[in-house]
């Protein structure tokens, strides 16, 4: 039988975090080339202890985006997703090369800048099990002061059972915790998980007043240039979205839908319709911002005010 998750909803209101739902589902890996929908699995076949299914990585227009019927489930598909990824070949400058001229000389001017700051070094890698609780207490310090964790509820928080999970993955070699420093104090962090030869930046932050030393820049350059020294991994995963970072680094994208199909239930059709329709709300507002031409100035001033 296919693993349980809890797969988190956020209700949100632009960057406000209004509320969140956490179903149990059963998760199925579609993968893009994957045949079916209805007919993989029934209520009655589902695991007791889920709520529905959890298609993973389905090909785009497999499934309609929106709240549907899928047979006898309630289907859920919040919307198409885009997956940026570094692919780990070669030589570090030949993947540099790929980048304009410009844009290769603006980040190299970055890190020279931070380094001569630092001529100790201004990258910290933490990969033990022994390395993990300190690692957590700097990076959680810096996650606490952002935006996500403040508007968002995302970011990294210290716990002792996340501790653990960190320790268990870095004992199988999985867990690489990146802090970039200047004068000795963490300014940005990078947590990042492994599963075989694929690494995911899961959580990232820095502190908003060393912007200017453009940290979080910075500190992924030296994190590009790590994984292809260290040759553990092959790809380097940004996760889903479409940030600009993750369209400058990456050197590839993949497009896919997740499907999530629900027990038919009132509950259920309130809960996915209510996501829905505050999604589809959040996502209108925005556009006539960012026609208007105040779509940033918005976001900088709720950000200032969470």
């Amino acid at each position: 039988m296919s693993a349980l998750s809890r797969v988190r909803f956020k209700y949100l209101l632009g960057e406000f975090h209004l509320a969140s739902w956490r179903p149990r589902l059963q998760v199925v890996h579609m993968g893009v080339e994957a045949e079916g929908g209805a007919d993989i699995l029934t209520p009655a076949e589902l695991n007791a202890a889920a709520e529905g299914v959890w298609l993973q990585r389905g090909a785009v227009g497999k499934f309609d985006v929106g709240v549907s019927r899928l047979g006898p489930w309630i289907c859920y598909v919040p919307k198409t997703e885009r997956l940026h990824y570094v692919r780990i070949a070669g030589a570090f400058e030949a993947y540099l090369n790929r980048w304009s001229s410009k844009a290769r000389y603006n980040l190299k001017r970055s890190v020279r800048k931070l380094q001569d700051r630092n001529p100790g070094g201004a990258l910290e890698i933490a990969s033990t099990p022994e390395a993990m609780d300190a690692f957590l207490r700097e990076a959680a310090a810096i996650s606490q002061t952002t935006y996500q964790s403040r508007l968002l509820q995302s970011g990294l928080h210290y716990d002792a059972k996340l501790v653990e999970q960190m320790r268990a993955l870095a004992s199988s070699g999985d867990a690489r915790g990146y802090l970039l420093r200047d004068q000795g104090r963490a300014i940005a962090f990078a947590w990042c998980s492994g599963s075989g030869t694929r690494l995911t930046y899961d959580v990232i932050g820095y502190l908003e007043d060393a912007a200017a030393l453009s940290p979080g820049s910075v500190l992924l350059y030296l994190i590009v240039e790590d994984l292809f020294r260290l040759g553990r991994f092959q790809v380097f995963d940004f996760g889903v979205g479409d940030a600009p970072y993750k369209q400058l680094f990456a050197t590839d994208v993949d497009e896919f839908a997740d499907a999530y199909l629900f027990r038919p239930s009132w509950r259920h059709r309130m809960l996915v319709r209510a996501h829905w329709l505050l999604d589809r709300f959040s996502s209108s507002v925005g556009a006539v911002l960012e026609r208007a031409g105040l779509k940033a100035q918005v976001r900088r001033l709720l950000r200032a005010l969470g």
